[in-house]
């Protein structure tokens, strides 16, 4: 990478890399938004390589979600030539999940017509900040990663209590955010105190609290768990309110040195979703010595190294869909595909539950839409009116960064945002509906169309909250209709009741002929199914379809 369009990155490196050996260096093309980084960098951050592409994103990502808003509007004066103090600090993640104070001092280089063309800075590493969390005062998630990463060099077992609320959303919307603090630091009192003869207790992101104990022998957890339970449901009092509210636990027991700590909070924080969402608060227990879990965690483990490593091993599928009224292509879907070695081709069925929870699931869905977006462009540049369908991941909604992802991709990829159809899956109801409605209606005003994935009626509720473009109709509302009157009353509910509102529907899933006269004697607008079409990759695509 020495030569042809680098030359003049890697001179501007080289000049400034000689004068800062001590500090981690790195030259930021504007016009191309590739960004050269030295070594030390790479490794202590953990960087895919020396040079980046999308390099603003990729930074970004790494800078505490507090200081982002900040560092991007110190950046954006700098580039426009406004003269601001030199030595500008903020926190950034390095890949051992910690955040550090960074310093760091920049210049603009212009060109020839005084245009801003390279930004070359040096940061100076300030060392760690502090790992204590300022509302509950434990150790945060990421002193619990280095705990965690500590026992497993020491091979070590240990096991992971893994708490919180089931909806503390409800108790923020009923009492306030300060009286949530209040709840909170509570219980992670509680958490610490009772826990405290058998392991040490963390705040993990959000309202998850944690315990790790190197008793593995996970019936003291249980008992733990069951206090903690109790304390919540009969009530909490702050301030003279007493607040109840139900909590929802899962275990994980690390037997296997060979899965990283990132893999074992992923894993406990499924037993904690499965809990909350599978089991009404019930304990869930995973142990990665048994046959079934310790596959799941080696599979966790190895497709977030993927993620990691440049996205090795994914690639994209699509599904096409088609009219009702004349059988025409309309669009088509995207799915996420994984195959490695030892593990062959892997259902995202089988990975994605899981790594729902991690936080690379973020970067791997704005890979996935960027990608889709890419390979989908020349089809949509043929057909004005062809839509892509791409699911949103819980953690795109969550952060309101994602705006700024978003139409950065569209930029880049050129993708008109009207031929985007956005899909809101069961996860997305995790989120507050406040903040929900924020970003579905930013979605909205951008041009893209938004999806709902309906899979019983709980699931329309968020029609009557969101401007919702279109519904599937997903096999697990559908199925069985043929035989069961109450599913076909519920299709027939559904269905028209998006038709009086002007809201597209497509009947997914369709297997055979059979079921293709059943979805049509619907008022629905599109079709997908195997019965039209398998998923395939964007080549195939394009010569079965086009």
């Amino acid at each position: 990478m020495s030569g042809g369009v680098y030359d003049t990155i890697n001179r501007i490196f080289d000049t400034f890399a000689v004068t800062s050996r001590s500090r981690y260096v790195y030259v930021y093309d504007m016009a191309k938004n590739i960004s050269r980084w030295s070594l030390n960098a790479v490794d202590y951050f953990g960087l895919t390589s020396e040079y980046i592409y999308n390099a603003s994103a990729v930074w970004e990502s790494k800078i505490h979600p507090d200081d982002r808003e900040k560092y991007n509007e110190y950046l954006k004066q700098v580039f426009v030539g406004v003269k601001l103090d030199p030595n500008f600090e903020y926190r950034a993640r390095n890949k051992n999940g910690e955040y550090v104070a960074c310093s760091c001092r920049g210049v603009v280089i212009k060109d020839y017509v005084g245009k801003p063309s390279f930004y070359a800075c040096s940061i100076t590493n300030k060392g760690i900040i502090n790992n204590n969390d300022p509302i509950t005062l434990l150790p945060n998630q990421y002193e619990m990663l280095n705990d965690m990463r500590s026992l497993k060099n020491n091979k070590k077992t240990y096991a992971v209590l893994m708490i919180n609320f089931i909806d503390f959303g409800d108790v923020n919307r009923r009492y306030g955010y300060m009286t949530g603090n209040s709840v909170l630091r509570a219980l992670a009192t509680k958490l610490a105190t009772d826990g405290a003869p058998i392991g040490k207790a963390y705040r993990g992101e959000g309202t998850i609290l944690a315990l790790i104990s190197e008793n593995i022998d996970f019936e003291p957890l249980k008992r733990l768990f069951i206090r903690l339970k109790t304390f919540s449901r009969e009530g909490i009092t702050v301030e003279g309110k007493r607040v109840v509210n139900e909590l929802g636990g899962g275990i994980i027991i690390a037997t296997d040195f060979n899965i990283d700590e990132h893999s074992i909070y992923t894993s406990a924080k499924y037993a904690l979703n499965y809990s909350k969402t599978q089991k009404h608060g019930n304990l869930m227990v995973f142990q990665n010595d048994t046959a079934e879990n310790k596959s799941n965690m080696s599979l966790v483990n190895e497709v977030r190294n993927s993620v990691i490593n440049g996205y090795d091993g994914f690639y994209l599928e699509y599904q096409p869909i088609f009219s009702v009224t004349d059988s025409q292509l309309v669009g088509m879907e995207v799915f996420v595909r994984w195959e490695k070695e030892p593990y062959g081709s892997v259902s995202p069925s089988e990975f994605i539950p899981w790594l729902e929870q991690d936080p690379v699931f973020y970067a791997l869905g704005n890979w996935i839409l960027e990608t889709a977006l890419g390979e989908a462009i020349e089809i949509k540049r043929s057909r004005k009116d062809f839509y892509l369908s791409v699911n949103l991941a819980f953690m795109q909604l969550e952060r309101s960064e994602f705006r700024t992802v978003l139409l950065e991709i569209l930029r880049r990829t050129g993708y008109p945002a009207t031929g985007l159809c956005l899909e809101l899956t069961k996860s997305s109801r995790q989120l507050g509906m406040e903040h929900l409605k924020s970003q579905i209606e930013f979605l909205k005003s951008c041009g893209l169309k938004i999806g709902l994935d309906a899979s019983d009626f709980a699931d329309m509720d968020l029609v009557r909250h969101l401007p919702i473009d279109l519904i599937n109709l997903v096999p697990s509302m559908t199925g069985g209709m043929e035989n069961n009157i109450t599913t076909k009353y519920m299709v027939e509910a559904v269905t028209s009741f998006a038709h009086r509102l002007n809201i597209k529907t497509c009947f997914t899933g369709i297997e055979d002929e059979e079921t293709a006269k059943i979805a049509k004697q619907y008022p629905i607008s599109d079709m997908m199914g195997y019965y039209f079409g398998h998923p395939c990759r964007i080549e195939e695509f394009k010569r079965e379809y086009l």
